[in-house]
């Protein structure tokens, strides 16, 4: 990969590439070329700026939320972005012909729910409740609902278990990454929310939401600002470092997405 992409980008300086035209991407590889866009603290930047380099100073640009880095490429302060498969489909059926999601996944991986180190007693009870609506088909119901219509769902739909005799559980959240996570008014609804509910429900504890930036989730729940985080987290070693997890909920994919017109077939 290191080598292919050293040919591309020399090649790219003696033919004089200017991010301002030229564009005709066909896999993700060519980024290199381009500027490129991410949310801040994910995955998909440390994809970027391993891809990138030396560049990625001068070529990567990274923002609070996944409709950032949408909105950046469709105004054109960026020529690519990189993010998760699931929101990246969203965007594109939003805007079917604006948007292009390249053919190859750059990657496959897995979403968990995080915790604080050493808070095995959540843990196993959070893993419990997660295999049970695994089991009844409840977590398989919320993912088509929302994969097929991310606004299948009011906030006031979702019972957050207001009351229960167990307590509070609280969950950091990233509120800009549908269909897992969406801010509706006041109130938040997706996959993860809903899931989170449900989990709640089987521990018999009331979910008080709280949104943060993603990059700032696993300061929360290491802090004891929150119980559990849930955003469409990617388990990896780096990350297991610092922050223990659930058993994994979904398996996903990061992706590369470009305009339309950009995309050489």
């Amino acid at each position: 990969m290191k080598k292919i992409l050293a040919v591309i980008l020399t090649l790219a300086l003696s033919a004089g590439v200017c991010f301002a035209e030229g564009l005709n991407i066909s896999k993700a590889e060519e980024f290199v070329n381009y500027k490129i866009g991410t949310q801040r603290g994910t995955i998909a930047e440390g994809i970027a700026r391993k891809m990138l380099g030396d560049k990625a100073g001068a070529q990567l640009t990274t923002y609070e939320k996944a409709t950032d880095v949408i909105q950046a490429l469709k105004v054109g302060k960026i020529q690519g972005a990189i993010m998760d498969e699931a929101p990246a489909t969203q965007f594109k059926r939003n805007d079917p012909d604006v948007l292009t999601i390249l053919p190859e996944p750059l990657t496959t991986e897995q979403y968990a729910i995080g915790f604080k180190q050493g808070n095995k007693e959540l843990l196993e009870q959070v893993n419990k409740a997660l295999a049970e609506i695994k089991a009844d088909g409840s977590l398989e119901k919320i993912m088509l609902k929302y994969k097929e219509d991310p606004t299948a769902a009011k906030p006031e739909d979702i019972d957050l278990h207001v009351g229960a005799s167990g307590g509070k559980l609280y969950l950091g959240t990233e509120s800009g990454f549908p269909p897992y996570d969406i801010k509706v008014g006041d109130g938040y609804t997706g996959i993860d929310i809903e899931m989170c509910a449900l989990i709640a429900g089987k521990l018999n504890r009331e979910l008080v939401i709280i949104a943060y930036p993603f990059d700032s989730l696993f300061m929360a729940v290491n802090s004891g600002k929150v119980d559990m985080i849930c955003a469409g987290i990617t388990v990896n070693e780096e990350r297991k470092m610092f922050t223990d997890f659930s058993e994994p909920y979904e398996n996903a994919a990061q992706v590369a997405v470009i305009l339309t017109k950009d995309y050489a077939k």
